[in-house]
């Protein structure tokens, strides 16, 4: 019988997207753990979202899943769509269409706002992760932006639920 354990990191390594052997404490297994979270939390807000939204969320994801394979170096056979500029100003552009951010603090308190809130939280906490990675040059610049719009993104999309 197959089982979902293999033994193989009980030692405290893991192998990274390339295949190599690394330890599970390494910035870019961190880092990949921390993009599977931001993508859990996107599974869960993907549950309310439609049209045009739903379709940011997949194309999010997907961004995400070639960052992790990036920051793991694997090669150009799994890296076929990495974030570049216009992926940028994508996002840049549909932050602007949400309206004008609050000048208070706001408490989100509808399950849809909530559920941006924590994609929010989540990249928040990969984009201080990743900063290991940007100051050790070992992360492209377009990525970091990137991901740090989605933040904004994530906030603007949990304030305009929550309306």
């Amino acid at each position: 019988m197959q089982r979902v354990y293999t033994k193989k990191g009980d030692t405290g390594f893991t192998r990274d997207f390339s295949g190599k052997l690394v330890p599970k404490d390494h910035t870019a297994i961190i880092c990949g753990g921390k993009i599977a979270a931001v993508q859990s939390a996107i599974d869960a807000a993907s549950l309310f979202a439609k049209g045009k939204e739903r379709q940011l969320l997949e194309k999010i994801q997907t961004k995400l899943w070639q960052t992790s394979a990036e920051i793991s170096h694997c090669d150009r056979k799994c890296v076929v769509d990495p974030v570049q500029e216009e992926d940028l100003r994508r996002i840049e552009q549909y932050i602007d269409s949400l309206g004008k951010p609050p000048d208070q603090f706001v408490r989100f308190r509808t399950k849809k706002a909530v559920a941006y809130n924590e994609c929010r939280i989540r990249a928040r906490e990969l984009e201080t992760y990743l900063l290991k990675l940007l100051r050790k040059k070992k992360m492209r610049v377009v990525v970091y932006k990137y991901l740090n719009r989605l933040s904004s993104l994530f906030f603007m999309l949990a304030y305009k639920a929550g309306k």
